[in-house]
């Protein structure tokens, strides 16, 4: 099995090493991740300028780009074609309408556009101190969750619920909740008299509600919320329809868009297939060829 692993804290952080170290025994691990963090930047993609991959260390690559566009060069430019994909552990929770702004899983969801398996991990504890804790654990968290997923290739969203609060008490598959940040903007003044704004407010509410990640978190429940890209609102066309069009012709509304696969995607599971049969015949059940970085070839002289 082949698994990328990424992340939006940068390709040095703690979280990304502990994921990269669990994956490791299910197969080849690659890890392509920003050079720097990127949190929050949801599922941009750089299409205005240009993108660098550089090595850091072996089957280390480290993108100047998004999470996106890691992934997506993953696929489409160095051809890892994995089996599987892993964003995380991202240092903090991406619970309910985070997932709307979170790099780590944009990354998810940009590997299921692919239709590759891909989960995103995160810790609902702030801050990196606690990771640390985290690595015996993620070896069962793992056991648990690859069968289920690898058959399946669409987004999950997994949230840990923090170490420091005892023992996890199970997993529950969720809902997204509901989770509101306080309106907070600081206004400050640099040096030169200009005035500058920080957003984010220290205060958060997450409302009851049953069956969401948040409830299954703050319960002491490992949450894990399959996800889609499709965000129409199917329960408000036929109101929409009778305002706009009139209540005379019907609206025929399906419970989801058909699946219309990429065009590039029949590629990418050749590429795949190829792999897996390069992997059965090595000794260590692994695709042996290089891939990354690509071979260049020198024209001698005479």
């Amino acid at each position: 099995m082949r698994i990328v692993v990424t992340n939006d804290d940068g390709v040095h952080a703690p979280g990304i090493a502990l994921l990269a170290r669990a994956a490791a025994a299910y197969g080849q691990v690659w890890v392509v991740a920003p050079d720097v963090e990127r949190s929050a930047v949801a599922q941009a993609i750089t299409l205005n300028g240009p993108l660098r991959l550089r090595s850091v260390r072996p089957g280390w690559i480290a993108c100047d780009g998004t999470p996106t566009d890691c992934i997506h060069l993953a696929i489409n430019q160095m051809k890892l074609a994995p089996d599987v994909i892993l964003s995380g552990v991202n240092p903090g929770p991406n619970l309910a309408n985070d997932v709307l702004y979170s790099g780590t899983v944009a990354a998810a969801m940009e590997g299921a556009r692919w239709a590759i398996p891909s989960v995103a991990i995160s810790h609902c504890a702030s801050g990196e101190d606690l990771l640390e804790d985290l690595a015996p654990l993620l070896p069962g968290l793992l056991a648990a969750l690859m069968p289920m997923v690898r058959s399946r290739p669409i987004a999950f969203n997994v949230n840990l619920p923090s170490v420091a609060l005892g023992p996890w008490r199970g997993m529950q598959v969720t809902r997204l909740g509901r989770r509101y940040y306080s309106n907070e903007v600081h206004e400050r003044t640099d040096p030169r008299g200009r005035p500058y704004y920080w957003i984010g407010g220290d205060h958060v509410t997450m409302p009851d509600i049953a069956g969401s990640d948040c409830n299954a978190v703050r319960d002491g429940l490992v949450s894990v919320t399959p996800l889609a890209d499709d965000i129409t609102r199917y329960d408000a066309m036929t109101d929409i329809h009778a305002a706009l069009v009139g209540p005379a012709t019907e609206l025929s509304v399906v419970a989801a868009a058909p699946d219309h696969p990429h065009p590039a995607l029949a590629d990418h599971r050749a590429r795949a297939a190829d792999h897996a049969s390069a992997a059965a015949g090595s000794p260590d059940g692994r695709s042996n060829g290089a891939i990354w970085p690509p071979q260049v070839t020198t024209k001698e002289s005479s």
